[in-house]
Order: C-alpha cells, then sequence, then structure tokens
C-alpha cells in the first residue's frame, strides 16, 4: 500500500511538472538556449522516474529513494533557469534537501538497507542540518548560505567517517559494482565533456553541478538493478518488447509532427512526451493494482506459468508444513479439545494453559524457521545475538554458557545473512539437544569474500563417531551440508580439545549475486 501511495505521489509530481512547464511555455514560447537545456535535462529525468518508478514491483527501498531523488533533481534543474523571486526561493531550498537525501541515498545502497553502527547518528547528524538549513531561508540568505556549508561539510565528514569505519563493508560493494560504477564515471565525464563545451557561452553553465554527481554515478547502477528484474514493467504483461516499443516510437512520431505543425519547438514537444510517459506510468499503476488483487485474465495465466516453474519447491514446502500442522499443532489441539469436558478442574486447566503456551511457541519458532526476520535498524551481530538469546531460553533446563564472538561491524549482504542465520540457529538447536557440555563457543568472520562460521562445544560426541552415523538421524547437519556444498562453500567437523567438536562451516560470498537479490527482497 505505501509503494502504491508512493508511485501516485511521483505521478502528481509528474503532473505539477508538466503543469510548470506549460506556464513557463505560455509565458514564454520561444526560449533561449539556456532555458532550454534545463528543460530537455528535466523532462529526461521525468521520463526517467516513471520508468525506474514502475519496474520496482519488488518495493526495494533504495530504489524508491532514488526515485524521488531524482523528481527533485528534476525540479532542481527546471527551476535553475527560472529568475521568479519564489521559484528562487523554492530552488534555493532544494539544495540541502537534496544534499541529505543524496547522502542517505549513497550509503543505503552501499548497505543494501540493511542497518549498521552510528546509523542513527548520521541520520541525525543529516536531517538536523537539513532543518537547519532550511529554517535559515526564513532569517536571510547569508544565514542560509552559513548554515548550507555547514551542512555540507558536516555531512561529508559524517559520510567519510562511515565509509572509513566500515572500509571493508564498502570495499566489498565496490569490488562487487566496480564494473557498473566505472561505467557511470566515464558516462558522467563524456556527459560533462560534452555539456561543458556545448554550453560555454550560456552564463553560468556549470554552476551547482557538482549536486547531480551523486545520483550520476550511481544511475547505471540502479538501472543495471533494474534490468535483473526481466519484464517487471506490469504494461509488459500486455504488450511485449517490440510492441512496446512500437508504441513509443509511434506515440514520439506524432507529438514531433504536431510540435513542427504547431511552432512550438523543444519546448511543446518535451511536455508532450512527459504527458505521453506519464500516461503510461499511470497505466502501469492501474495493472499494477489489478494484477496484485488477480482481477486480469493476464496475471491468472501468468501466475499459472509461473506455477508450473515453482511446483516443486512448493510442494515439498507443502509437505514440511502440513508435517508440521499435524505433529505439532493437530495432536496437541486433539488433546485440548478432550480436555475442555473436566476443564472446571484446577489441575486440567492448568494442562491445557501449558499446552497452548507450548503451541504458541511452536508456531512462532515455525514462522520464524520459514522467513528469519532480521530488523533492519540492528546490526548483524546484534540480530544475531537476538537469536541466540532466543534459542536459551527455549531450553530453561540446559545451563550452556555460549561465548559468541564477532566484530561489531560484520558485513553479510542478502540472501548470505539470513542463510547464515539459519546455520547458526540449526548448529546451536544441535548444541541444546545433543551435547552434555556446559560451554559453547562461537566465532563469525568475513574477510575478503570469505564467510568463516565457527561452533563448538565441550561435550563428549567424537567427530568421528558423528561423521560415520546415519544421515537420517541428523538430518539438520546433513541439509546444512547439501546446501552449503551448493553455494560452493564447505562444511568441516573435527574433535575439539580437549573434547567436544568443531563444525567449521566456509562460504564465498558473491556481490553479484547479492546484488539481484537486493532488488527482490
Amino acid at each position: 500500500m505505501k509503494q502504491t501511495v508512493l508511485k501516485l505521489l511521483l505521478f502528481i509530481n509528474s503532473i505539477l511538472l508538466i503543469a510548470y512547464m506549460g506556464l513557463t511555455a505560455h509565458a514564454d514560447l520561444h526560449l533561449n538556449t539556456r532555458g532550454v537545456i534545463p528543460l530537455i535535462l528535466s523532462s529526461l529525468l521525468l521520463i526517467d522516474v516513471t520508468y525506474i518508478s514502475s519496474c520496482n514491483i519488488r518495493k526495494n527501498k533504495t530504489i524508491s529513494l532514488f526515485c524521488g531523488l531524482l523528481a527533485l533533481e528534476s525540479w532542481y534543474i527546471l527551476l535553475s533557469a527560472s529568475g521568479n523571486s519564489i521559484t528562487n526561493i523554492i530552488f534555493f531550498a532544494l539544495s540541502p534537501v537534496i544534499w541529505c537525501v543524496s547522502i542517505k541515498f549513497i550509503l543505503m545502497f552501499l548497505f543494501q538497507n540493511s542497518g549498521y553502527k552510528y546509523q542513527k547518528l548520521m541520520n541525525l547528524c543529516l536531517t538536523g542540518t537539513c532543518i537547519c538549513t532550511l529554517i535559515g531561508i526564513l532569517v536571510s540568505s547569508k544565514i542560509f548560505f552559513l548554515l548550507y556549508g555547514i551542512q555540507f561539510m558536516a555531512s561529508w565528514l559524517c559520510f567519510i567517517f562511515t565509509v572509513i569505519y566500515h572500509r571493508k563493508r564498502i570495499a566489498f560493494v565496490f569490488k562487487s559494482e566496480w564494473k557498473h560504477i566505472t561505467f557511470s564515471f566515464i558516462v558522467v565525464m563524456v556527459l560533462f565533456l560534452t555539456y561543458s563545451f556545448s554550453t560555454m557561452r550560456v552564463p553560468e553553465h556549470l554552476s551547482n553541478f557538482g549536486i547531480y554527481i551523486p545520483i550520476l554515478l550511481f544511475w547505471v547502477s540502479v538501472h543495471g538493478i533494474i534490468l535483473n528484474e526481466h519484464n517487471s514493467l506490469p504494461l509488459s504483461a500486455v504488450f511485449n518488447n517490440c510492441q512496446l516499443t512500437l508504441l513509443i516510437f509511434t506515440g514520439v512520431i506524432i507529438f514531433s509532427l504536431i510540435a513542427i505543425v504547431l511552432d512550438g519547438g523543444y519546448f511543446l514537444l518535451s511536455i508532450m512526451l512527459d504527458a505521453l510517459f506519464a500516461f503510461l506510468y499511470v497505466c502501469n499503476i492501474a495493472l499494477d493494482l489489478n494484477f496484485k488483487k488477480e482481477q486480469n485474465k493476464i496475471m491468472r495465466e501468468s501466475s499459472y506459468h509461473v506455477a508450473l516453474q515453482q511446483l516443486q519447491r512448493e510442494e515439498q514446502l507443502n509437505l514440511e508444513f502440513a508435517n508440521f500442522l499435524h505433529d505439532d499443532i493437530l495432536q496437541d489441539l486433539l488433546s485440548v479439545k478432550n480436555m475442555i469436558k473436566k476443564a472446571d478442574r484446577h489441575e486440567v486447566q492448568k494442562i491445557i494453559t501449558e499446552t497452548l503456551d507450548n503451541m504458541n511457541t511452536y508456531i512462532r519458532e515455525q514462522m520464524q524457521d520459514y522467513h528469519p526476520m532480521l530488523l533492519p535498524k540492528l546490526t548483524i551481530k546484534e540480530n544475531y545475538q537476538n537469536l541466540l538469546d532466543g534459542i536459551s531460553q527455549s531450553f530453561p533446563n540446559r545451563k550452556i554458557c555460549v561465548s559468541f564472538d564477532c566484530s561489531d561491524s560484520l558485513f553479510l549482504v542478502e540472501p548470505y545473512n539470513i542463510f547464515v542465520y539459519r546455520l547458526l540457529k540449526e548448529l546451536v538447536m544441535n548444541v541444546y539437544k545433543h551435547s552434555t557440555g556446559e560451554k559453547a563457543w562461537i566465532t563469525l568472520t568475513q574477510d575478503k569474500g570469505i564467510i568463516i562460521l565457527n561452533v563448538s562445544d565441550n561435550g563428549t560426541v567424537d567427530a568421528d563417531v558423528l561423521l560415520s552415523a546415519d544421515k537420517l538421524k541428523h538430518r539438520g547437519l546433513a541439509m546444512i551440508t547439501e546446501r552449503v556444498n551448493d553455494m560452493d562453500g564447505s562444511v568441516t567437523i573435527s574433535n575439539n580439545h580437549p573434547h567436544g567438536i568443531c563444525v567449521q562451516t566456509i562460504l564465498p560470498m558473491k556481490g553479484d549475486v547479492s546484488y539481484q537479490h537486493f532488488v527482490s527482497r
């Protein structure tokens, strides 16, 4: 619902921007070069907003923030050519807002919208300095520029500190995205040089150009993520790529002819093209709503096609869920039903209460097994520590001292953070269920894209005995080994000194896979 509201706001923004262009055209139809260039750039950004937002069917927050940033930039570029006092105030007010949103977008992109240390302090600094700068507009222009300079420096210092503190995490992102970022840099340099030489005679043609750099550097990366969602436009369910291209090309030709006949020039053509893409955007919004509610025959056919591809996996999931309902829920419900007849007795009431409490625990654990909930505001270590605390509370009769060694700045991208969560849960649960020891040691590290998880205890089980045991009796460990091997990793079981066992899991973390999963989360 929030994503739909955001898309409607972006649509309203498009209408307002087109209306402002129309008012400007009515005042002065034949613009000079200084007015035409901002108009064309703003129109291109507006068209890009409608495209990216339409493709963001997974409700990715980073992509949504990028769309909002492009919308702000389109207004900023368009208002830069205005000489009106009111529009000048709006133009100056957009500067600190765009800078604040740009830094937040870069950090959100680098950390994939996951928690990191000093995140709250960073957001407080960015938002606080932005609000203070906006208040400065109401005082005087000198105060505004002073506060804007302070905001600029404070934001950069906070950003540099965060990058240095989490340098390993940032290095992994750049290692994964270096091709896109390098290509973006080359494109930015080519466009910058082309723009500079073509507008050399235009006064102040490079003013405030630095504010566009953050979105330009990550523009290619964002579009690379969007392209991973093959045919993600809702209209692609109605038209194929060739038909969509033909439809847009026909619209461009028709509007170009109308602009020529009416002698409207680039200004009128830009307005009509923006209106065309705004119309296609609202069509995508309407189709997306219908598809989510399955109120369309095409959607039902598409769902059937997808279901065929995922049938085997879903059947396995259904079987596991049915076994859970039968073994852990249905039997307890039947017991409670039989005891209701004797519910007037105190001891029976106590048994019913305990049974229902156990069912509540079973259901919550199963929900967590199907889809672990990692809080984005917490770091990886804090989420895993919460998991260990929860497991400890599930075994009140086992007094095991668990030592968890993990860096506060540990960085695991999706889907590896969830996968390691499942590994950690299964291995620690085995310690509580099967180990006779009183201590457990857990270490988790990630260095140069290699994840190493060690779980050891001081029990009496021997590694050779465990390795030679029937796999049906250790299905959890067998499934862990199989899944890790499928991801090009390895699981090693060895003796822990002086006694006990140690399970070491080594797993490579691949950035290209993580960013493809990042947009699909």
